[in-house]
């Protein structure tokens, strides 16, 4: 089942971003806009899939190591 996950800058911003990011399946990043997005949405957008694609690749870095202790 897909989870939303509310996107916000790391940076305080006025606003939330008004997109939602959905988790489907097989890993697929699904981006829901509820509205027009700004310059500035489209660059805080980009930090915050940024930071979560390191900190995807991070885990999935940790994993593949613990499972090679075995």
């Amino acid at each position: 089942m897909a989870s939303i996950v509310m996107t916000t800058s790391t940076q305080t911003r006025a606003r939330p971003l008004p997109v939602d990011l959905v988790d489907g399946p097989a890993g697929l990043l699904y981006l829901l806009p509820r509205a027009p997005l700004t310059l500035d949405d489209c660059e805080a957008l980009s930090e915050a899939l940024a930071v979560r694609a390191a900190a995807l690749r991070g885990a999935a870095l940790h994993a593949s190591t613990d499972k090679k202790e075995f």
